[in-house]
């Protein structure tokens, strides 16, 4: 019975230092995580893990990840990498997200109600209602 229970605490503590180590908390995320993996490009990981946030500096992001396009339209500049993107906002990390027709993976989310309605079309409120609607609908939204 204590080798069992012994055997319990190791297999729980290896799951724990799994999903630490891979930052992936969910099966969602799990599921969106291998995804993101599948897709060959090691850049996003800067962002799963952390090593971009939002509030960085663009330019030191666009040096340390170096992506496929980078679109700058007055105070906005946009952060193009392989099927998924990022924007920046005077100068300012405020979005990242990767998108797939039945998950979306975001980074972070920083813009305000001005920003979002730039950004989508629409304010923050309904951006938030449109997740919620998509989550409702099956769609998998890890944030």
């Amino acid at each position: 019975m204590i080798a069992l229970f012994i055997l319990a605490v190791l297999a729980g503590n290896a799951l724990v230092i799994f999903c630490w180590r891979h930052n992936v908390w969910s099966q969602d995320e799990w599921l969106v995580y291998q995804e993101m993996e599948r897709r060959g490009n090691p850049i996003w990981l800067e962002y799963h893990h952390g090593r971009v946030r939002g509030g960085d500096p663009v330019d030191r992001v666009i040096e340390a990840t170096t992506p496929a396009k980078v679109v700058r339209k007055g105070r906005w500049t946009y952060l193009r990498y392989e099927r998924w993107g990022a924007a920046a906002y005077d100068g300012r990390m405020v979005y990242a997200a990767a998108l797939s027709c039945c998950w979306t993976r975001i980074f972070f989310d920083e813009l305000s109600d001005a920003q979002c309605l730039e950004f989508f079309g629409r304010s923050r409120a309904a951006e938030d209602a449109v997740r919620r609607d998509e989550r409702r609908e099956g769609h998998i939204l890890v944030e």
